[in-house]
């Protein structure tokens, strides 16, 4: 019967193509716009402190934020010789680090995006159909001759039986792989981390005192 077989290129006819492909790659570009976004709202959360105007339209005029470590270091005493009682002092320093320099900052960017649609189609069919026939017999015959009678009997029967089937199925898959990584930070911002990194230098806060001064 191949009237009733499934014309397959009919079955990818109307598909919303632009929709299956383009849709989830619209998706996976927002996605990437938020992601840049959210990498800037950190650093102005994190490495800025508010703005002191509360009219100020400039969200980083409130200066860098920074965090202060204070600790007692070595150091030589120059009036007295290596070795001798009072020749190392301790002077305490004072460690201003801006906060974008001592954590990481989040960059995740899209770096792959997989579209994959796979549609099969399958199409078997056959003609359900039920016949049942049957032709049946019946015949008596007698014959005899003085004492001897003999009587015989016939019976035959026919029957017929034909069924067919008919059956389809059609399937479809639609998979979308999308892979973010963190490639680090960019460039830009690496050299501005650098140049933080130069204004990481302790320095005195107070005169050097003897070790045994201390105690």
């Amino acid at each position: 019967m191949p009237g009733d077989l499934v014309n397959m290129s009919d079955q990818f006819k109307g598909l919303p193509m632009g929709e299956l492909i383009g849709g989830p790659l619209n998706a996976a570009c927002e996605a990437q716009v938020k992601l840049a976004q959210a990498t800037a709202d950190f650093i102005k959360v994190i490495g800025f402190l508010p703005p002191a105007d509360k009219g100020s339209t400039d969200p980083y005029s409130g200066g860098t934020r920074t965090a202060t470590f204070r600790f007692k270091r070595p150091v030589d005493n120059p009036a007295v010789k290596p070795g001798e009682p009072g020749s190392t002092m301790e002077e305490e320093v004072e460690l201003c680090v801006p906060l974008l320099a001592i954590v990481k900052v989040p960059n995740l960017s899209i770096t792959m995006v997989d579209v994959t649609f796979d549609m099969e189609v399958k199409s078997s069919f056959a003609s359900k159909e039920s016949t049942d026939t049957e032709a049946s017999l019946d015949a008596e015959m007698s014959v005899g001759w003085g004492c001897f009678k003999a009587t015989a009997k016939i019976h035959g029967s026919v029957a017929s039986h034909k069924e067919n089937t008919r059956s389809s199925d059609n399937s479809a898959k639609y998979h979308v792989s999308v892979h973010a990584e963190d490639k680090g930070m960019p460039e830009g911002l690496a050299r501005v981390m650098d140049i933080l990194q130069t204004a990481c230098a302790p320095r005195a806060i107070g005169a050097a005192k003897p070790v045994a001064a201390l105690a």
